[in-house]
């Protein structure tokens, strides 16, 4: 899939998108504990901004722009039947893509202000609609920060900008119409929150993180994230010509780092991460049997 797509459909509110599948979070728990430090309304704001079970269908098209790059892309959610479809209309012979939706880890508000801290204000009109306006900074240097305008009616993101923890602005992406379908969202079960580590053998995972989902047929691949950000790790052969050290790309809010290692492993992250945080993922992945 093309990385540009990634951080579109990291915050299209269907919950997470894991690189491989969109991914939902299942419905935070309505007791609020005092020590979370978040007034009841904003308890609820995030708390509906991590939970697709609590999310309708949609379909419209927004804009997203990286660098000096722009794009438009058609997004349609059907939540009754799991899947998002999405093309891209700037780009000759574009097919659509049609992804399933499927859950992660749960996270509640709670969880959440224990790396970000969260703000909320009066928000400005997007694609028409009346919106509330959700700050996110993160509280160490292993996460990106977030300014949302959430649908005031759905909680909806129908505005992202996507920062470096330093404040430089990555990305971001508005929609310019969304429609709300009638659809009620499938039940979709989540795996155990913090599953064993298995065949990629982490050694420990960057505070927050926890492990979502993996597989080891043909090459380990896992899923991790803290509940807003998420990154993939892939373990393969390191093809012999490639010099052992690594590598960064960034594109848009997507992070693409690669490491060759002695051992002859290659370990590629990608996410919404900085890259501080795929550095520890790689360093995190032990000798592979």
């Amino acid at each position: 899939m093309n990385s540009v797509l990634r951080p579109v459909l990291r915050w299209i509110p269907v919950g997470l998108f894991s690189f491989s599948a969109i991914t939902g979070l299942a419905a935070p728990s309505a007791q609020i504990p005092s020590s979370c430090g978040l007034s009841e309304e904003l308890a609820a704001v995030v708390g509906t901004l991590v939970s697709s079970e609590m999310t309708p269908g949609y379909r419209g098209t927004l804009l997203l722009e990286y660098g000096a790059d722009r794009e438009f892309i058609a997004v349609n959610v059907d939540q009754t039947a799991g899947l998002a479809g999405l093309q891209h209309l700037n780009r000759t012979g574009a097919q659509r893509q049609e992804l399933a939706l499927t859950s992660v880890t749960p996270r509640t508000a709670c969880d959440l202000t224990r790396y970000y801290t969260f703000q909320l204000q009066p928000g400005r009109i997007v694609a028409g609609r009346a919106t509330q306006r959700l700050q996110v900074a993160p509280r160490d240097t292993l996460r990106l920060g977030y300014m949302m305008d959430l649908d005031a009616e759905t909680g909806l993101p129908l505005r992202v900008v996507t920062a470096h923890p330093e404040g430089q602005v990555l990305e971001r992406y508005e929609f310019a119409d969304i429609e709300l379908l009638d659809s009620t969202p499938m039940p979709r079960s989540a795996p155990p929150a913090n599953a064993a580590v298995g065949q990629l053998g982490f050694r420990g995972l960057p505070p927050g993180f926890v492990l979502v989902r993996q597989g080891d047929d043909p090459v380990g691949h896992a899923v991790v994230s803290d509940g807003l950000s998420v990154a993939s790790v892939y373990v393969e052969p390191k093809p012999p010509a490639l010099p052992v050290g690594e590598g960064v790309v960034w594109r848009g809010a997507s992070l693409t780092y690669t490491r060759g290692r002695g051992d002859g492993a290659l370990i590629t992250v990608l996410g919404e991460v900085p890259v501080s945080t795929a550095r520890l993922l790689a360093e995190a992945i032990g000798q592979r049997r």
